[in-house]
C-alpha cells in the first residue's frame, strides 16, 4: 500500500514538472524540446546507474530528468530548438559510448507548440519514440506538429509550411574547414526554388560554390542546396535541388581546419603500427586522415571498432616548430581512402591543438580577405 502511495506521489510530481515546463515555455515564448530514451536499470548494480544519470544530467546542462513507466525517461530542454536538441544528442551519443561503452539506441524528440499541452506532447513524442525502437539500427527520431520527415508526404508542402512560420534560414559553407555564416530572409519559396537576398561582399565566395548548407529553427537535420543562380546585381542567390541529410559538417562542435603543408600521423595499438596516413582536417575532437588503399584494406579486416587507440602527429607551433601530439582515438568511419578518428586529447594536447586551429584560422582569414578583395 506504501508502495502504491510513493508511485502516486511521484506520478504527480512528474507530471507537474512536465506541466510547468510547458507553461513557462509557453508564457514566456521560449523553445523547449524534450526527448525520450530507453534504459533498462539494473537494480544489482545502482552504483552504475547512477554514473550514467549523473553524466546524462551533466551533459545536457542539468535540464530536468523525469522518469517514465517501462524504463524510459524524459529530458526537458529549455530554451532548445530541435535542430540543436538533434545535434545534441548525436554528440551525446558518441561521448556517452566512449565513457560506458554502449549506445543509448532509442531516442525520440519533438518540439513544444504553443498550442500543445502535456497529452499532446507526449502523443507526438511517443510516436518518435515508438519508431527508433521499432528501426533496424539505432536511429534518432524527430519532428515537430508541422513537420515529419520520417512519414511520406510532399516535402514541398511541408518546407513551405515551415518557410511561411519561419523565413529566417542560415547558410553554411566551409573555406577550408574555416566556416562561413550567413543568416538571411526568404524572399520566396516556389517549385523547390529558394529565393533569398545575400551579403554583396559574399558574392565571389558563392560564385565559386556550387551548393551550401541551410539550417532552420524548425527543421530538425541539414539541407543541401545547389546554387542555382546568382544575381550580383541585385545581390540575390536562389537555391535548389533541397536534400535532406541526417549528418553533415554544418552540426560539429568544434571548427575543423585543413593543414598548410602534410602532417603524417600513425595509430598504434599495445605498440603496434596498425596504420597510417596524412591528416586532411583537423578538430578538437576529431582527425581525418587520408589512409593509402593497402592500409584501408587491411585495416577492413580488421577495423577495430569501439576499440581505444592511440593517434600520434606533430603539429606546427607560433614559431614554427613542431609539438608531439599523443592522444586517445576511436576509429568513427571507414570510406574510401578516408578514416575519420575520434580523438580525446589530454589537456596539454588539447591546447596545443586548439593553438594549431587558431593559427591556422588567421592564416585562412587572411587568404579570404585577399581572394574577396581580388574579385
Amino acid at each position: 500500500m506504501a508502495q502504491n502511495q510513493e508511485n502516486i506521489i511521484a506520478n504527480y510530481l512528474n507530471r507537474g514538472i512536465l506541466e510547468a515546463n510547458i507553461k513557462f515555455a509557453q508564457n514566456y515564448d521560449e523553445s523547449m524540446s524534450v526527448a525520450k530514451f530507453y534504459y533498462v536499470i539494473d537494480t544489482a548494480d545502482t552504483f552504475f546507474f547512477k554514473d550514467i544519470m549523473a553524466f546524462i544530467h551533466t551533459f545536457f546542462d542539468f535540464a530536468p530528468i523525469i522518469q517514465q513507466p517501462n524504463d524510459t525517461f524524459l529530458i526537458l530542454l529549455r530554451d532548445c530548438k530541435l535542430h540543436k536538441a538533434k545535434s545534441l544528442f548525436s554528440e551525446f551519443n558518441k561521448k556517452f559510448k566512449h565513457n560506458f561503452h554502449f549506445e543509448i539506441e532509442n531516442i525520440g524528440i519533438t518540439l513544444l507548440d504553443k498550442f500543445d499541452d502535456s497529452k499532446s506532447l507526449i502523443e507526438r513524442l511517443d510516436k518518435y519514440f515508438v519508431m527508433s525502437k521499432l528501426s533496424s539500427r539505432p536511429k534518432i527520431f524527430y519532428g515537430t506538429k508541422d513537420f515529419d520527415f520520417y512519414e511520406t508526404q510532399d516535402e514541398k508542402l511541408v518546407l513551405k509550411k515551415i518557410f511561411e512560420k519561419i523565413k529566417t534560414i542560415r547558410l553554411h559553407n566551409f573555406y577550408q574547414g574555416l566556416p562561413i555564416l550567413e543568416e538571411v530572409k526568404i524572399e520566396s519559396f516556389k517549385d523547390g526554388l529558394i529565393q533569398i537576398h545575400i551579403d554583396p561582399i559574399k558574392i565571389p565566395f558563392y560564385q565559386k560554390e556550387k551548393f551550401t548548407h541551410i539550417q532552420h529553427d524548425l527543421i530538425p537535420t541539414t539541407l543541401k542546396a545547389s546554387i542555382i543562380k546568382v544575381e550580383t546585381a541585385r545581390f540575390l542567390m536562389v537555391l535548389g535541388k533541397l536534400e535532406f541529410l541526417d549528418t553533415s559538417a554544418v552540426e560539429r562542435n568544434y571548427i575543423r581546419i585543413t593543414p598548410q603543408r602534410d602532417i603524417f600521423a600513425s595509430a598504434i595499438q599495445e605498440n603496434r603500427k596498425i596504420f597510417e596516413g596524412n591528416i586532411l582536417s583537423i578538430s578538437q575532437d576529431s582527425v581525418v586522415l587520408h589512409v593509402k588503399i593497402n592500409g584501408i584494406s587491411k585495416l577492413l579486416e580488421n577495423p577495430l571498432w569501439n576499440t581505444e587507440i592511440t593517434l600520434q602527429f606533430q603539429i606546427p607551433t607560433q614559431k614554427s616548430f613542431l609539438t608531439m601530439i599523443k592522444t586517445k582515438a576511436m576509429i568513427y568511419s571507414i570510406v574510401n581512402e578516408k578514416v575519420v578518428c575520434n580523438i580525446f586529447p589530454n589537456t596539454s594536447s588539447l591546447a596545443k591543438i586548439k593553438n594549431y586551429i587558431s593559427l591556422r584560422q588567421k592564416e585562412l582569414i587572411e587568404t579570404l580577405k585577399k581572394d574577396i578583395k581580388r574579385a
